[in-house]
């Protein structure tokens, strides 16, 4: 039965009913991503967001109200918000639920849109129209205009939705880089997707999943409108910062601005999530450290994004306490997790890591970022889709990676796994030091993996090159701490 106001069993009810429509239209959304960047992630990213959200709602007791239900919707789903998407719309919820009050109708509703889609247009330092931010603002102006012309909730509902859908191409083809590959902006269509289970929920269906008839067939933009839609950066950071009860979203947005493009900042309860795309991850880290850092995660843009077939090869993560060797490690296409000095990475923040493999067996080198007790737990955990190897430091887990990535789908993981087990290692304070040592190593070998603590010039690349004659010789770092300079022969 149709409904005038929203109780919590409705909120929840949404909740559900988007999650399960953005399962549904994941592929298709996946398939018109081409900006900001071509990485055909946005179905995936909003897709994981809001199950983070909807998490949160099934922690609630059964008789929790509607505004407790949206703020924990909206908390939820910035914890675990992904991509450039999922932090968009998380603040988008969060927004929402701010205005809903204890028992919203249309004027709250109507309210509600409108504040989401400032919030929005504010979590961004470079807002672009033509994108989700301009639909979120037609939903807004809509539904003002029909509350104030006193329509019921669901009638104002399905008329905004009827008219966002209508407008939908023509606000995307006012973005240069939607228009020239001929798609829908894809977080406009993930937000139709939820905003259409709100809809239905209102509207009082047996069935409030969306309908989806209107998603647009698959398409995969072409090298031309790759290149147009990837400039921030090659990597992706994302970040959670604690920064207590200051603002830290204005700070951070603007010198992140700095670093990369693609800037999303949100916040909630003294939590602030963090995105950009970037050339220098390890500047975008330091820049974070405004609060205490944590679930840092370093990523290749063209690396996959969650939505590997199952019947591809082993993900890989990395753990790192070093931010300089994230961008090395991820180039090599793992997932990377950087421990900050003021927060240890848990299981919790790897097994994030592992959902954004998309993979359904996962190698793990836990690096020098990953205590015992959180290996333990992350096995109890995942039991047979995980496999730690014994990687704990910067040189194994990078001759590991490197192992890792020449196997390709021939067995990386047997790859990885001898490639340690051969390992022979040395350690000097200097070039002259490591040169000698190097010479001495005995046996066959094909690789020679240096990790340095300090940068290297050219000189004293060139003299370690020569050390070992034809083997091809892999620099790692500069790490910024501990030994200053380790070798291992593969």
């Amino acid at each position: 039965m149709a409904t005038d106001r929203l109780d919590g069993a409705a909120v929840r009810a949404w909740a559900h009913a988007a999650l399960v429509g953005l399962q549904r239209a994941r592929a298709s959304i996946d398939a018109v991503n081409v900006f900001p960047v071509a990485d055909s992630d946005t179905g995936t990213n909003v897709l994981l967001t809001v199950t983070g959200g909807v998490e949160a709602v099934d922690r609630l007791a059964a008789d929790a109200g509607p505004d407790e239900l949206a703020v924990a919707f909206a908390r939820g789903a910035m914890l675990a918000a992904r991509g450039n998407s999922g932090v968009i719309l998380s603040q988008y919820l969060a927004g929402l639920a701010r205005t809903l009050g204890a028992e919203p109708g249309a004027d709250e509703v109507a309210a509600g849109l409108a504040n989401a889609a400032r919030s929005a247009r504010q979590a961004l330092a470079d807002p672009q129209e033509g994108t989700v931010l301009t639909v979120a603002d037609e939903v807004a102006q809509g539904a003002l205009i029909a509350a104030g012309a006193r329509a019921s909730l669901p009638t104002m509902l399905a008329e905004v939705l009827d008219d966002a859908h209508r407008a939908l191409a023509t606000i995307s083809a006012a973005h240069p880089v939607l228009r020239r590959a001929h798609v829908l902006d894809a977080g406009a269509c993930a937000l139709l997707v939820v905003l259409g289970a709100l809809a239905r929920v209102a509207a009082g269906e047996d069935d409030a999943v969306p309908d989806l008839d209107w998603l647009p067939a698959a398409r995969a933009a072409d090298e031309q409108e790759v290149e147009a839609s990837a400039e921030g950066g090659a990597y992706e950071v994302m970040a959670l910062v604690r920064g207590g009860p200051q603002d830290l979203g204005s700070e951070l947005r603007s010198t992140l601005g700095t670093v990369g493009d693609s800037v999303a900042v949100v916040g909630a309860d003294g939590w602030w999530h963090v995105h950009v795309h970037t050339d220098d991850p390890e500047g975008a880290i330091a820049l974070a450290a405004v609060g205490v850092r944590e679930q840092v995660v370093v990523r290749l843009l063209e690396g996959s994004h969650g939505q590997v077939p199952e019947t591809s090869g082993p993900g890989l993560v990395v753990c790192t306490a070093s931010p300089a060797l994230a961008p090395w490690f991820a180039a090599a296409g793992a997932v990377t997790v950087v421990r900050c000095p003021e927060a240890p990475v848990t299981a919790e923040h790897v097994t994030r890591a592992i959902t954004d493999t998309g993979a359904s067996r996962v190698v793990l080198l836990p690096g020098d970022g990953l205590e015992a007790d959180e290996i333990d737990a992350l096995v109890r955990l995942h039991g047979e889709r995980i496999v730690v190897l014994d990687a704990h430091d910067p040189l194994r887990a990078g001759v590991a990676a490197l192992a890792f990535v020449a196997a390709a789908e021939a067995g990386p993981e047997r790859a990885a796994t001898a490639a340690l087990a051969r390992l022979r290692a040395v350690e000097a304070d200097d070039v002259a030091g490591l040169v000698s040592r190097v010479a001495a190593l005995v046996g066959p070998g094909e690789n020679l993996t240096v990790v340095h603590r300090d940068p290297l010039d050219d000189d004293a690349r060139g003299a370690v090159e020569a050390a070992r004659g034809g083997l091809e010789v892999t620099f790692v770092g500069p790490t910024g701490y501990g030994t200053a300079l380790v070798a291992g022969m593969d």
